[in-house]
């Protein structure tokens, strides 16, 4: 049996945050590279926090961030929080990429238009 990084009773909290975050940043960001550059720097931040309060528990004897068991090796779960995490983040950058487009969709149905000067 494969354990999870995350444990029914706990809230991934990353994966929230880019399902609250992710589309607004593409939504209000309107050069796609930036919005993508914002989203990973958000999460960068994010994950940061997560992964400080993870060791600050499994120092305190926590294993819920750090599971081991019997049929699955530390790195195992570590692969697992790997592909667990780089899902999250092309769902992110696929709902920036989604609140970019239905911005754009709608200012053409609008019939605004950016204009851009040229120096």
């Amino acid at each position: 049996m494969v354990t999870s990084p995350f444990r029914p009773q706990e809230t991934p909290v990353i994966a929230v945050v880019t399902l609250l975050i992710a589309f607004p940043i593409g939504w209000f960001v309107r050069n796609r590279l930036a919005g993508f550059l914002v989203y990973g720097l958000v999460m960068a931040h994010l994950y940061t926090f997560q992964t400080a309060g993870l060791v600050m528990e499994w120092v305190n004897g926590s294993d819920a961030g750090f599971p081991q068991s019997k049929s699955t090796s530390m790195w195992g779960a570590t692969w697992e929080y790997l592909l667990v995490t780089t899902l999250v983040y092309a769902v992110g950058l696929a709902l920036v990429a989604l609140g970019q487009r239905v911005r754009s969709r709608r200012e053409v149905r609008r019939g605004t238009v950016e204009l851009e000067t040229v120096s």
